[in-house]
């Protein structure tokens, strides 16, 4: 079964999907189905075949939300797959996946400490973990658009 078969059967979860870059899928879902798409991955292509390499949090001040781009590679076949959802900016919540993916805990602290993304059921989230003091004690997330830094 090819990378895009196996995908294919997580589709109930995409609200939408397309190509960026050459080779470069996107696959959009709501928040809330974050941990049951992530349950299935594991169940199609096995917890060994897959790791997540990076999680983004982009603010998109002007439309009130964070986008936030889980970087999946997808193995053997080496692919690169991007899950994608979009959180409210006043109250950017969504649960942890460290309980059954160990391997995201940097990228949830990174993106918890310079964006504001709280990570629920991640107890290791902290302020300070990649920003200066100073920015933990003014409360400032450094990516966010509207922060002067």
């Amino acid at each position: 079964m090819s990378v895009i078969e196996k995908l294919n059967a997580l589709k109930k979860y995409f609200v939408e999907e397309y190509i960026i870059k050459p080779n470069r899928r996107v696959y959009v879902f709501k928040s809330e189905d974050l941990k049951a798409l992530f349950q299935d991955l594991i169940k199609v292509f096995g917890y060994e075949n897959f790791y997540v390499a990076t999680i983004v949090g982009t603010d998109l001040i002007s439309e009130g939300k964070i986008r936030l781009d889980y970087y999946v590679n997808l193995l053997p076949d080496e692919v690169t797959v991007v899950f994608r959802t979009y959180l409210p900016r006043e109250n950017p919540t969504i649960d942890s996946l460290i309980d059954i993916i160990p391997g995201v805990l940097s990228g949830e602290c990174e993106t918890y400490d310079l964006v504001g993304v709280v990570f629920r059921g991640n107890e290791f989230l902290k302020r300070g973990f990649f920003v200066p003091k100073e920015f933990v004690e003014q409360k400032i997330y450094p990516l966010r658009k509207d922060v002067k830094v």
